[in-house]
């Protein structure tokens, strides 16, 4: 089915180049939150467009730059359909063809690139436990993607596309109550039957994309350095490079990392470059001194100080 070129265009919220409108008017149709421009924050152009739907909202947001939105915690579901671009909400990366399904009640920090005109679909989260519950599925927890390009998760993006056609049209089924009823439970059953299929098992990342991101600890392993921040580098889901470090590497990014940072405290211990056992942990970022003297044995058969007094 054929897309508008700007979905919900007789539905205009807000357009401005303003960050502070643009944040007052999605923080009055979705949640309070800090909209910040990446760098100069050049080219801001906002553009808002939403449809309520008594339960169920549809927006339609653009801002043309890079922007990243910290919110304190949403008390509904989000679905988010990036239309162009990438999408990062933690360790949940959404390109075209996935949508993210933000969870509920957390604190988050969300990155979009530029160009990222995306959709999003907002559902009260008592609705989607009531349609949850007729289907006898788990109601969803979010922090997860949606494959829209397969099965259920296809389906229901057509869904929200007739949906969107439908809304342009002054004499549409949207306009007659009945029918904007069955058609708002139709978009949620279907959410609720897509994240209940499983899909195929995702494919375990090439062994030189887990060598990339092994690289990557090894260089910052300083730095305090999450498993979610290697995964959005490397351009992999959590899940995903966690599934290829065990199997190209037969460990998982935070045992590396931890391997990692021993054998550079080591390493300063050995050379006689620290002065001390806390002087080597503080500079390679191990964030615990307390379990380092017990990894540290476990890992080289001696105590971080019996290394260090035979380096003098």
């Amino acid at each position: 089915m054929a897309r508008t070129a700007t979905p919900l265009a007789s539905h205009g919220v807000l357009r401005t180049t303003s960050v502070d409108a643009a944040r007052a008017s999605v923080s009055d149709s979705l949640a309070p939150h800090r909209l910040t421009p990446v760098g100069r924050g050049e080219g801001f152009r906002a553009l808002h467009n939403a449809v309520d739907l008594d339960g169920l909202s549809l927006h339609f947001i653009d801002y043309a730059t890079e922007v990243e939105v910290a919110v304190d915690g949403l008390d509904f579901q989000l679905v988010q359909i990036p239309l162009a671009g990438r999408t990062t909400i933690g360790g949940v990366v959404a390109v075209p063809g996935t949508a993210a399904v933000t969870p509920v009640g957390r604190s988050l920090r969300m990155h979009y690139s530029a160009g990222n005109p995306r959709l999003m679909v907002r559902v009260a989260v008592p609705l989607l436990r009531d349609r949850a519950a007729v289907a006898r599925a788990t109601c969803p927890a979010g922090g997860t993607t949606l494959d829209l390009t397969r099965g259920a998760g296809r389906c229901w993006r057509g869904l929200v596309d007739l949906l969107l056609v439908d809304l342009e049209r002054p004499d549409g089924l949207a306009a007659h109550p009945a029918a904007a009823a069955s058609l708002r439970l139709a978009l949620v059953d279907g959410l609720v039957a897509g994240l209940a299929d499983p899909g195929p098992e995702p494919a375990t990342p090439a062994e030189s994309v887990v060598r990339r991101a092994a690289r990557l600890l090894e260089e910052h392993c300083a730095e305090p350095l999450g498993t979610p921040d290697v995964a959005e580098a490397v351009h992999l889901s959590v899940w995903a490079l966690q599934a290829g470090f065990r199997a190209h590497l037969g460990c998982t990014p935070t045992a590396y990392l931890r391997r990692v940072r021993l054998e550079r405290v080591r390493e300063s211990l050995s050379d006689g470059s620290a002065a001390s056992v806390t002087d080597a942990a503080l500079r390679w970022g191990v964030p615990h001194l307390g379990r380092l003297a017990g990894d540290y044995r476990a890992a080289f058969g001696e105590s971080p100080s019996d290394t260090l007094r035979r380096s003098r």
